[in-house]
């Protein structure tokens, strides 16, 4: 009877022991997968806020529509002043803003009222980056009057007019003149590291020695011409560029 009895309880134990298993509660979820989710809801919230890059500055469309332009908020900010800097990355090779082209020569004025580069002139073939259509007082648009707000290679907001541009490239694409001196230190140090950039700038340098107690020489503007030829290249072709110094 004992050897029975002994065997019933080993019998016991066993069922004991499978119904333990069976009852374990379930690992609790890995650190890795929860992370994972966070990440996952952070990117999602992400994607409902205005698109602006790392320099705070925007990298959509603010409407689906045609043209592709910037919020209106940072356009306003952006034409009370000018930035040579924020004007090379608007520019950049794979930048979405619309492009327009100057179909005729025009004096540079900025209708918002902010900062402009008067005197240097607007000429046939100029490209510059749609900002905002501007509509006539009455809230009418016609096609004398109407017009839009654009940015130039300089950094600059000017106002073009219908019938003043053309929304395809022309058989020349030129570009508004910049000062180098007016881009900051560390744009100027990477757009240098490239070697046609470079190379200009020293040369540059050569030739306009004198430049600073009024002696500019021919081969000095020549070589400021070239100079910022070779930087609007270098943005054309997708060329690396730093924070900008300032930005609206």
């Amino acid at each position: 009877m004992s050897g029975v009895r002994n065997l019933w309880c080993l019998i016991g134990w066993a069922l004991l022991a499978c119904g333990s298993h069976k009852a374990r509660p379930a690992s609790p979820p890995s650190a890795k997968g929860k992370e994972v989710y966070v990440a996952s809801a952070k990117a999602k919230a992400k994607a409902n806020k205005p698109a602006f890059s790392a320099f705070g500055l925007p990298d959509r469309c603010d409407k689906p529509n045609w043209p592709c332009v910037p919020p209106p908020r940072w356009v306003s900010k952006l034409c009370e002043d000018v930035y040579p800097d924020l004007a090379l990355h608007m520019f950049a090779q794979n930048s979405p803003w619309q492009r327009f082209y100057m179909l005729k020569n025009a004096e540079p004025v900025n209708a918002s009222g902010g900062a402009s580069l008067i005197g240097d002139k607007m000429h046939r073939g100029e490209e510059v980056i749609v900002l905002k259509r501007n509509k006539a007082s009455s809230g009418v648009e016609t096609s004398d009057i109407g017009g839009y707000d654009v940015l130039r290679w300089n950094g600059a907001c000017v106002t073009v007019h219908d019938g003043e541009f053309a929304a395809k490239p022309l058989s020349y694409v030129g570009h508004a003149h910049f000062e180098w001196r007016d881009l900051g230190l560390p744009m100027r140090q990477t757009l240098e590291a490239d070697p046609k950039v470079g190379a200009t700038y020293e040369e540059k340098r050569i030739q306009c020695k004198g430049a600073t107690i009024g002696r500019v020489t021919a081969g000095c503007e020549d070589y400021d011409k070239k100079l910022v030829d070779e930087v609007v290249r270098y943005v054309r072709d997708g060329g690396r560029l730093a924070k900008p110094k300032k930005v609206p």
